[in-house]
């Protein structure tokens, strides 16, 4: 568009006009997607990328460790630790420590009887170590008390052995260690137990108290108490046939159980660890297996060799018989129909065809 900007009278003494050429509109590049409802698709096509900044890097390796914690705590980032820090969860123990060695012949001796009395004996001479680990427990759990602890420690035992009766795994995770939870279900896959506490003979009491380190702040303790008393135990095979003890008639079962708990986790609870069975202990009943009966013929004595290696050979020869006649078809099997003229007309109709 020409525009005559202004007109002097040096431009008049010219004998042509000076002009101008001015852009008076602007123009955007055209758009040739007329459609806006694809401009957000056109626009996730372009993604900002974030580049490594390499400098930083190699300042970062070439500087101190405790320069490269200050940086990466000014932008907010957490240290980066070494391999060698590995996240564990202990929260058991494998095996007992230091554990009690039952005296032989506990729970036939009487109060006032010879064995009773060096029983009596060795419990004082372990008394110093056990008031030790009660003081260390004590710190943790203020209100603990041995005598007082017997009590719990015995219904916590017969809760857990109704769990597993019942075959409440959550509840016997709160009540046993996963290494017991593994040894007192091993066995029982397909049987049925059905175990009851009848009473106790004597009262429970404590008999060992241990406490110690496993880790760098991580305190364990244990404490292993004596249970006399009836009970009724019995095993059913998935059939329903008894395979172990007796579910009417109790017995007299004397147990050290020992019970653990992590003093460091407040939120741990006394389970049930392990048991500790001494080496005079008498083996158990052995369980009673459900088995095919096998189809045995008698023979009699008088027979000679060979008669049974003649009968043996009959029976043979009778089955493999047997085994020809049921492989082989019938003769009016093998022939094959001829088609009628229903068949051929009928074109949708299936055709039955024999043996080729």
């Amino acid at each position: 568009m020409a525009l005559n900007l202004f007109r002097s009278n040096h431009l008049t003494t010219c004998s042509r006009p000076f002009l101008i050429m001015l852009r008076t509109h602007f123009t955007e590049t055209p758009n040739h997607h007329t459609k806006p409802k694809w401009r957000p698709y056109r626009r996730q096509k372009v993604l900002d990328i974030d580049l490594p900044d390499f400098d930083r890097d190699r300042r970062l390796r070439s500087a101190t460790i405790q320069e490269q914690r200050e940086q990466l705590k000014r932008e907010g980032i957490p240290p980066i630790r070494s391999a060698e820090y590995k996240p564990l969860y202990i929260d058991a123990s494998t095996e007992p420590f230091e554990p009690y060695v039952p005296p032989e012949g506990d729970g036939k001796a009487t109060l006032m009887s010879r064995d009773r009395l060096n029983q009596f004996y060795t419990s004082l001479k372990t008394n110093l170590a056990t008031r030790k680990h009660s003081n260390t427990i004590r710190k943790h759990e203020p209100d603990f008390e041995p005598l007082l602890f017997a009590d719990i420690a015995q219904q916590k035992y017969i809760d857990a052995h109704q769990a597993l009766m019942n075959r409440d795994e959550e509840r016997l995770i709160q009540l046993v260690t996963p290494g017991s939870l593994a040894e007192m279900g091993r066995g029982l896959r397909y049987k049925t137990l059905r175990w009851k506490w009848i009473e106790e003979i004597e009262p429970s009491y404590v008999v060992a108290i241990k406490s110690g380190e496993i880790l760098k702040g991580m305190t364990m303790a244990q404490v292993t108490v004596r249970m006399h008393s009836k009970q009724t135990c019995a095993i059913y095979d998935r059939f329903g046939r008894l395979m172990y003890g007796n579910e009417t008639t109790p017995k007299d079962v004397l147990e050290y159980v020992v019970f653990e708990r992590v003093l460091t986790f407040p939120y741990s609870q006394w389970r049930v660890h392990s048991k500790i069975l001494p080496a005079w202990l008498p083996k158990s009943d052995p369980l009673l297996y459900t088995f095919e009966k096998p189809n045995v013929k008698l023979i009699e004595e008088s027979s000679s060799t060979d008669a049974v290696e003649e009968e043996k050979k009959r029976e043979q020869i009778s089955r493999e018989q047997e085994g020809a006649t049921k492989t082989l078809p019938t003769p009016n099997e093998l022939k094959t129909p001829i088609p009628t003229l229903s068949d051929i007309s009928q074109a949708n109709k299936k055709r039955t065809l024999g043996y080729l």
